[in-house]
């Protein structure tokens, strides 16, 4: 955005109840008079970083600024557990904290990031003239951050893959994804799959378990994650080494199916069957940080996917008319040889094979159903 865009107040915002309490309010410096530089002493250009004392929406939202500081959003927790549980370790040190702190925190998400502006991580810039606004943007702010994977494939933005049937009736992010997820709970977790308000398609779908009459519902509800059936192809990222290209990072990526064994499996995620995908980490991905992976072959490398290509006919379920696209193939399954495959293609390591033990499909399920 152009300079005056991003520093634009606009008529609306100076009339809001925000605007009516004065730049200094927010963003500290000197009243009076002076030049730039004397007026501008002390000033903050994000206020809302932070929280506490050191967040100046604390005040006036103190209950929701104390859940977003222990949540997901606000402390990227989960990048953090992925790479202490495959090093062994219980905490960081100090060195590898402010790595973590430059490469992966600035991704975190400020009240104003979400609720005035761009997030810093893609730049910034004000949305509506600084006019605080109550639901962020789909597009700048939900998708900025959460673009790469989640809003190319709900767009429809890979080539030749459908965009999600929910993007197509007009749904946005937070149409399933609400306040109490997004601004946290109270409490620390180490995974967004953790989080207790994350939403679920029986959500919506609760017949699914209870009345449907679709045969193939009612026998493999509980059985097969939904987007088993019902996703599409999506992003998986390969050969991912901390410090390998300009920015640090080498981020080569496909786009795949694979089903796997469910390793969260609980009561809430009961299926046996779910899709998977690539992370990017290698052994070596954290040496510059002073980090040995010294646990790496201990968790997949392919893990739990929730994939945002929903559509009711895809190619794995035969468009409604095959079963034996994936009962007795391995077109769409996470196998050894598979594996192997991408291993020799140069884009996994050989570590990966003993990694994924725990979620590879050796051989697939045989169908039972007369007729199918």
């Amino acid at each position: 955005m152009e300079v005056w865009e991003k520093v634009n107040v606009g008529t609306a915002f100076l009339k809001s109840l925000h605007g009516r309490k004065g730049c200094i309010a927010c963003h500290g410096g000197k009243e009076g008079t002076g030049t730039k530089e004397e007026l501008h002493t002390g000033m903050v250009a994000y206020p809302s970083d932070g929280s506490g004392a050191k967040n100046v929406c604390s005040p006036c939202h103190e209950e929701i600024d104390a859940r977003h500081a222990k949540s997901v959003h606000g402390t990227q927790s989960g990048y953090l557990y992925s790479i202490l549980r495959r090093s062994g370790a219980a905490t960081v040190d100090a060195n590898a904290q402010a790595m973590f702190d430059k490469q992966c925190s600035t991704c975190h998400t400020s009240c104003g990031q979400c609720h005035i502006s761009r997030p810093r991580a893609v730049k910034g810039g004000l949305i509506w003239g600084h006019e605080v606004h109550r639901t962020p943007s789909q597009t700048d702010n939900c998708i900025a951050c959460h673009g790469s994977r989640v809003g190319e494939e709900y767009r429809g933005h890979h080539p030749g893959i459908e965009a999600d049937t929910h993007y197509l009736h007009g749904m946005t992010c937070l149409a399933c994804h609400k306040e109490d997820e997004l601004h946290g709970d109270g409490q620390t977790y180490n995974s967004r799959y953790d989080v207790p308000s994350l939403p679920s398609c029986r959500d919506c779908h609760p017949q699914v378990t209870t009345q449907d009459t679709v045969v193939y519902h009612q026998y493999m509800a509980d059985k097969v994650q939904c987007q088993v059936c019902h996703s599409q192809p999506y992003k998986n990222c390969y050969s991912c080494h901390v410090g390998r290209d300009q920015k640090g990072l080498r981020f080569p990526s496909q786009l795949d199916f694979r089903i796997g064994k469910n390793p969260r499996q609980s009561a809430k995620r009961p299926w046996e069957y779910v899709v998977l995908r690539h992370i990017p980490i290698a052994p070596d991905s954290y040496d510059e940080w002073g980090v040995t992976l010294s646990q790496y072959t201990s968790y997949p490398t392919w893990e739990y996917a929730s994939p945002h290509n929903i559509q009711r006919l895809t190619p794995q379920t035969g468009y409604g008319k095959r079963c034996d696209t994936c009962h007795g193939s391995k077109e769409y399954f996470l196998t050894p040889e598979y594996i192997q495959q991408k291993i020799d293609e140069g884009v996994m390591v050989t570590e990966e094979i003993e990694a994924n033990q725990s979620v590879v499909v050796t051989q697939p399920p045989v169908a039972r159903m007369s007729g199918f």
